[in-house]
């Protein structure tokens, strides 16, 4: 298998992990002294967002030949990209979760928060943080996808192609969570965005896209969930 699609696997993975997740018993454990946080959140900022952040460092990894593979300069900026991207992601994470375990359990009408405290943490929620995280998620797929512009893969080969696609479809169902059902569009801008920037960097490699599988990964993602978020958030 080649070393993509087992990180493309471990993405399906960590998105099968996060579904389960949500709608296990960790959502009803209210973590103590005071009832500060539920486990749901503590799970899903320090084990789920780092799993899938250290996923994305890995990816890079491989797709700027171990860091070595394009020019010192380049690799600099990429990197800086990179960071600046986690540092939002994770941050954003984290003031989302927050907001939303204390908005959910200290506001008696979450959907229609109002006054300062409830107005507050209904905007840290919806948008503060998702913004923030959404942010930091297209600057570090951004710096993925000019990392491999920079260093085309030549071992990724037709019979990687199914499998790789099927990662795909599964990593669509997270743009879907993020784009279609949110209350906010926060995350279909992101889906939307994303989708646009990976489409400009496919587009004028379409005819060697075997050298681009990250880039192709993330076309089939992007592409197929903001279709399926826009037409729910429509019909």
């Amino acid at each position: 298998m080649h070393i993509l699609n087992r990180i493309f696997l471990v993405n399906s993975l960590l998105v099968v992990l996060v579904s389960v997740e949500r709608f296990s018993a960790t959502t009803d454990v209210i973590l103590q002294p005071h009832s500060f946080l539920s486990l749901h959140q503590l799970v899903q900022t320090c084990v789920l967002i780092l799993a899938g952040t250290v996923t994305f460092f890995w990816t890079f990894f491989v797709v700027s030949g171990r860091l070595r593979g394009i020019p010192t300069r380049a690799t600099f900026w990429l990197a800086v990209t990179f960071v600046v991207g986690t540092y939002l992601y994770g941050a954003g994470e984290g003031l989302h979760e927050v907001s939303s375990y204390l908005l959910n359990s200290q506001c008696p009408d979450p959907e229609h928060a109002a006054g300062t405290l409830c107005g507050g943490l209904f905007v840290n929620d919806f948008y503060t943080g998702n913004i923030l995280f959404f942010v930091g998620a297209f600057l570090t797929t951004a710096a993925l996808l000019l990392a491999e512009r920079l260093l085309p893969n030549d071992s990724f080969g037709r019979r990687d192609l199914p499998l790789l696609g099927v990662n795909a479809v599964v990593f669509a169902a997270t743009v879907v969570a993020y784009a279609a059902f949110d209350t906010v569009l926060a995350g279909l801008v992101f889906s939307l965005v994303t989708l646009a920037f990976t489409v400009a960097m496919w587009l004028p490699k379409r005819r060697e896209s075997l050298r681009f599988p990250v880039t192709v990964y993330s076309v089939v993602a992007y592409g197929l969930g903001s279709i399926v978020a826009v037409v729910i958030r429509l019909f």
